[in-house]
């Protein structure tokens, strides 16, 4: 194929479409607009949040560690 030079530079065709264009749907996905809009400061701030994360973290380490030590556990049985 030859492609028409300008200096040295190959002028090719358009190959897609243009960074600007519209290409998502006007809602990405609808389960994440449950609460609605507005997110309440008041959540965030109440007195125990920093428990209440710390008690999540937690539980996710604990279940990080679960599943560790089953695979642990799972080379360590014989072959049968």
């Amino acid at each position: 194929m030859n492609l028409p030079r300008s200096g040295w530079a190959i002028l090719a065709a358009k190959m897609g479409r243009s960074a600007h264009a519209t290409v998502r749907p006007a809602v990405n996905n609808a389960r994440m607009n449950e609460r609605g809009l507005l997110h309440l400061i008041e959540d965030d701030l109440y007195e125990t949040w920093l428990e209440d994360w710390a008690a999540g973290g937690v539980r996710e380490l604990e279940d990080y560690l679960a599943k560790h030590l089953a695979f642990l556990s799972f080379l360590d049985e014989p072959a049968a």
